[in-house]
């Protein structure tokens, strides 16, 4: 054998290192962390996806093995060892972590079902920005039985507004739109195992599933967190600020020696179901027998851009809401649940969540009053072009009718979203434009509804980011046109975070596919949150009381209403939980009479005009929500407008290992006013039990005693890839009330079945 000589061969072993061993790891100029990814040897070797990282394929990269803690003790290296590979060739991307363990019989699996949420479990979330934007990015993530937990990640997670998670908050609500969005549902794989040396995992990432640029020698943002869960502990691969969580994308590790290929991706999920509704209030034969097939296609037109597309789209297999108690003047909000509308959601946002949202998609397909209006169909498309964000929507909806009374609901109607974002380092500047068009013969002259408006998140300092939008909306008639808009900056560290707010929304501003609860109004608003972790205390993880205050004023100057909140003690154990009392000081001046409850067989009780204040003192605590049996009470005393209040909320969750749950929830107002004293009671029972990571049976059940009515939802999931699968559901209504006559008011049996097909 010819010997090379010593330079060359050096540089020849460099360039093995380089291509079949990584990653390598560095700390490049700009201060991320640098890795390089292993690319497999073109022969059909990889990895079998089997929970266990011991193959000859896994065992040739040199793992990296560095993370920091964010808490409980920030900038310290991880109290348990964690091994990450990553493997690619230009079909998918594979990771490998050995999460070690130096006692593995106190691994804690709270959750099995898929997409739960892994705060409470022992975990790992791996993120991935495919277009090394520091802004956008997928996250995957699983737990010691291998859940696939999935979502997507826009503008550093802080599209609407800086989320604080110094109260114990973290991620978002199902449906709830934020700049993550866990409602993402991605075709990938995983495997986990519990073994001698703690937990492992490997994760399947088909290239198909994700957007990227492709060529040679690209680069990806690449970070992971483990969360070691009877220890309370978070560490990163990039280390992560403490104010911050994963979907702080800027900070992420650099992961280079990619080559990836174009994506030609094709995917359909057609669905077949049938439905049998009965409602008990229509006269005659209440049965309705339906039968009905849809598809839902996907394409990748280019590796950065998708396009969706829905026949006769249905969402009988949805989740149903959970009843809230409504004591205000305004709208509540019930968020979004259909998958078709979750994906890509946060492109789709603009103004304030729950505030002032310029398109919300469940005005499509609901009527006002939540009663479904079919959907004849629509298409999206999504992703990068020329530097840009874009998205654009279309949705078809037919003419509905109450079968009830024959009267029109709603005539056929064509929704239009476009949205365009240019992202400037960790900024992005941004318009949108949201049309509603009633078509058809029930349509009738001049049926539209217009907004649109513009928008921007400006980075001003490494912590502090500034976000702006300003709107209008166009209305025929007597609705004409208005404005609304706003300004605030926030500003995090891991001490505190805190932000600072204008918002204004004109009296006639009125999008109709937004959600806007009230109109008229100026408000100024503030928020602070403590996020102190003593040193001196180790059975403390935080101290973390805030305070926000919120008022609204008339353009005429009158306060509308306010309130301020002052949580002046909040400790959270090193265990997890909390504990603390606060109080709130609110203020309301309607200028009409509202009914404040309503209910079968009792009088109504009214508030009249004028301005009232009160104080509201509460007290609570949350116990370890990672234990199998947990909890929370809280206890609210003070006034309510001109009279007084007791409230009691009361959560009492109990977990038999991963399979099985069980949550039952207690809610009671009881009020006593100059104009009446009524009570209000709402009630609600979850199970969840899981047989696979893919396959479980979940029960609602609920009771709300203003409406006098019992609802059930049980819902059966077998599901196979991406979401898809059979589902079947039972609905029932019944009405407990003394003083009506029905005591079941409708049932219904639903099978779904959906496949993924892959081309």
């Amino acid at each position: 054998m010819t010997r090379l000589p010593g330079r060359q061969a050096s540089l020849a072993r460099l360039a093995f290192l380089l291509v079949f061993i990584g990653p390598r790891v560095a700390l490049a100029q700009n201060g991320h962390v640098e890795l390089v990814a292993s690319r497999l040897i073109v022969d059909g070797t990889h990895p079998v996806i089997d929970g266990r990282v011991s193959e000859e394929v896994w065992l040739r990269v040199q793992p990296y093995t560095t993370f920091i803690q964010q808490d409980p003790n920030e900038g310290e290296p991880a109290s348990e060892r964690t091994e990450v590979r990553i493997l690619f060739d230009r079909r998918a991307v594979y990771i490998g972590i050995i999460c070690f363990d130096s006692d593995p019989s106190k691994i804690i699996v709270s959750q099995s079902r898929r997409d739960s949420d892994l705060t409470d479990s022992d975990s790992v979330e791996v993120l991935l920005d495919t277009f090394n934007d520091g802004q956008n990015a997928f996250v995957f993530g699983t737990n010691p039985i291998g859940i696939e937990y999935d979502g997507q990640v826009a503008g550093e997670g802080q599209t609407g507004g800086f989320n604080s998670r110094g109260a114990g908050a973290r991620g978002s609500q199902r449906g709830q739109i934020t700049g993550f969005n866990p409602n993402w549902d991605g075709d990938w794989s995983v495997k986990s195992q519990r073994t001698e040396r703690g937990w492992e995992t490997e994760m399947l990432i088909p290239l198909k599933t994700l957007r990227y640029n492709s060529g040679a020698a690209r680069i990806w943002g690449f970070n992971v967190m483990r969360n070691i869960r009877r220890k309370n502990e978070q560490v990163y691969l990039a280390p992560i600020p403490r104010g911050y969580g994963l979907t702080r994308v800027s900070d992420a590790a650099k992961l280079s020696g990619l080559d990836l290929p174009p994506r030609r991706d094709v995917k359909a999920i057609p669905f077949v179901a049938t439905s049998f509704n009965k409602d008990y209030t229509v006269q005659g034969d209440p049965l309705d027998r339906k039968g009905d097939v849809g598809l839902d296609v996907k394409w990748g037109i280019r590796p950065n851009l998708t396009a969706d597309f829905t026949v006769n789209t249905d969402f009988a297999q949805v989740e149903a809401d959970e009843e809230q108690i409504n004591l205000t003047r305004f709208a509540l909000f019930f968020p979004e649940k259909r998958g078709f509308f979750l994906e890509n959601a946060s492109m789709f946002q603009m103004g304030v969540p729950q505030q002032a949202d310029l398109f919300f998609s469940r005005r499509i397909g609901l009527s006002a009053s939540g009663l479904p209006i079919g959907i004849i169909g629509g298409a999206r498309l999504s992703g990068k072009v020329g530097g840009y964000n874009v998205g654009l929507l279309n949705m078809l909806t037919e003419e509905t009718t109450n079968a009830r009374s024959g009267r029109l609901i709603a005539p056929a109607n064509s929704f239009s979203v476009a949205r365009i974002q240019r992202e400037v380092g960790r900024s992005n500047f941004g318009a949108m434009f949201v049309n509603r068009q009633a078509i058809g013969d029930a349509s009738g002259p001049n049926n539209y509804n217009r907004a649109y408006g513009v928008d921007a998140a400006v980075q001003m300092s490494t912590n502090g980011k500034l976000f702006s939008y300003i709107a209008r909306s166009d209305t025929p008639g007597a609705s004409g046109s208005d404005y609304a808009g706003r300004i605030q900056y926030a500003y995090a560290t891991s001490l505190f975070n805190a932000s600072l707010g204008y918002s204004q929304v004109g009296e006639r501003f009125n999008p109709e596919v937004g959600f806007v609860p009230r109109r008229g109004y100026r408000l100024p608003s503030a928020r602070f949150f403590l996020t102190y972790q003593p040193t001196q205390w180790p059975w403390i993880r935080r101290i973390s009381s805030h305070w926000h205050t919120d008022p609204y004023y008339g353009f005429d100057g009158r306060l509308q209403s306010s309130s301020t909140h002052y949580h002046y003690f909040e400790i959270q154990p090193a265990g997890g939980g909390r504990f603390g009392s606060f109080v709130d000081r609110k203020a309301d001046r309607p200028l009409v009479p509202f009914t404040v409850f309503s209910a079968a067989g009792k009088p109504s009780v009214v508030i009249p005009p004028r301005l009232y204040t009160w104080n509201e003192w509460a007290f609570e605590y949350i116990t370890n929500p990672s234990a199998p049996v947990s909890g929370n009470i809280r206890y609210t005393i003070g006034d309510f407008y001109n009279g007084d209040l007791n409230r009691v909320a009361l959560d009492v969750n109990v977990r038999v290992g991963a399979l099985f749950s069980t949550a039952v929830g207690y809610n009671l107002d009881d009020i006593v006013l100059p104009y009446g004293r009524f009570a209000t009671k709402l009630l609600s029972l979850k199970i969840n039990q899981s047989f696979t990571t893919r396959s479980n049976l979940q029960a609602l059940i609920q009771y709300n005693n203003q409406t006098a009515q019992v609802s059930s939802n049980i819902r059966l999931a077998l599901l196979n890839r991406s979401g898809t699968g059979l589902f079947i559901v039972y609905n029932d209504r019944r009405d407990v009330s003394p003083y009506t006559r029905d005591e079941v008011l409708g049932r219904s049996f639903i099978m779904k079945y959906t496949r993924l097909f892959d081309f």
